[in-house]
């Protein structure tokens, strides 16, 4: 070992002693020891400025410690391990849900339908989810209690719940509008009526009534009653249905029912009754009632809130009802010319005094007779 190191002390002493070698060496070498100091250099000053950096930011958060899954040993029938199960870690993720349930919502207001082809009170009620009992009563002045009228055309309100819609008479309150309708009277202050305590009612203000039991109806055009041994021998009672008697044509043109312009009563959608469909002419008690054209006779009889009724098909898609007759003095599928009578003037159904409730329909949308009018 001791010769060794002296033959390289002086194998270095001898090229130290060789100027031209040394100076051959450091021009070969010097520009890569230039590189590696600079490299040096560059590496020192980035752990410098690194160390800065975290000594101004503080010192680094902890991350939360992660359980490792832990193992559990599988036994065998005589209770000796066989083996080790790491149980695989399942990865969280939100469930897809590709269909939003809406919750179902009442509607806010009363909406209107306008009756199609065979449409019934059943079916519409099915549509909305109500009670067919509740289309009648949101409609006894449309319908006047006698829902085999519907007819395709005719504009019904349809409540937002179960119930009634009222019209306010003249007179009523709260109270007593509760009490026909037999339910408390906090039941009338409600969202849709947009009414408060202590708030005056207004004749022809309308009214949800949640809950409301309305007036009673027949369904189906009641039975004929009894004939007496005077009654005319083509005298019929109630609903004629698809009649196939043919008539005299109609004149396209209507003659005053009453033969008199004086009203007494309501007017067509008049402002305290916005859902009356006819207008109330003035007649006394057994004044003669004409037919406003020609036309086949289609109803005749009893129609709850109408009273005694006459129905006139005039076979141009116009048809004429008369209400509130005394009796009735024409037959279902009989034809009748303009100006026969077809009876007299009374206050049946829902009247206070003799008066004739008299609409005009077009396609089965109520028309204002006014505009009709000779």
């Amino acid at each position: 070992m001791a010769n060794a190191l002296r033959k390289f002390v002086v194998w270095s002493w001898r090229l130290l002693g060789d100027r031209q070698v040394v100076v051959s060496l450091l021009g070969r070498y010097s520009a890569h020891l230039a590189m590696i100091a600079l490299a040096f250099l560059l590496v020192f000053l980035q752990h410098i400025s690194f160390a800065n950096g975290l000594a101004a930011s503080g010192p680094l958060p902890s991350l939360p410690a992660v359980a490792e899954p832990v193992a559990t040993p599988t036994f065998t029938a005589a209770g000796d391990p066989i083996s080790w199960q790491t149980p695989v870690q399942e990865a969280i993720a939100r469930k897809a849900l590709p269909y939003t349930e809406i919750p179902e919502r009442l509607r806010l207001e009363v909406i209107t339908y306008t009756v199609q082809i065979n449409d019934t009170v059943w079916g519409i009620a099915e549509r909305f989810g109500l009670t067919p009992a509740t289309i009648v009563w949101s409609n006894m002045e449309t319908l006047q209690g006698a829902p085999w009228l519907l007819q395709p055309g005719l504009t019904l309100d349809i409540s937002p719940v179960d119930g009634a819609y009222h019209t306010v008479g003249a007179g009523e309150s709260v109270a007593s509008i509760a009490e026909d309708y037999e339910v408390p009277t906090a039941a009338i202050y409600n969202s849709w009526n947009n009414l408060e305590r202590g708030d005056t009612l207004r004749e022809g203000q309308l009214l949800v009534i949640p809950e409301g039991i309305g007036e009673d109806f027949d369904w189906e055009p009641p039975p004929p009653p009894a004939q007496s041994g005077v009654a005319s021998a083509n005298y019929s009672y109630g609903f004629c249905g698809n009649v196939s008697v043919s008539g005299p044509g109609a004149n396209g043109w209507f003659i005053l029912p009453t033969g008199s312009y004086a009203v007494s009563g309501y007017v067509f959608r008049d402002p305290v009754n916005p859902r009356h469909n006819g207008l109330d002419y003035r007649c006394h008690l057994g004044d003669a009632i004409y037919a406003a054209d020609n036309g086949v006779v289609v109803y005749a009889g009893w129609a709850s809130g109408y009273g005694n009724l006459v129905r006139i098909d005039h076979g141009n898609g116009f048809m004429t009802y008369y209400a509130h007759l005394d009796s009735v003095w024409v037959s279902c599928g009989q034809a009748v010319y303009q100006g026969s009578v077809v009876g007299p003037c009374g206050t049946t159904g829902w009247s206070t005094g003799p008066h004739l409730h008299f609409e005009i329909r077009k396609g089965g949308v109520p028309q204002n007779p006014v505009f009709y009018q000779p």
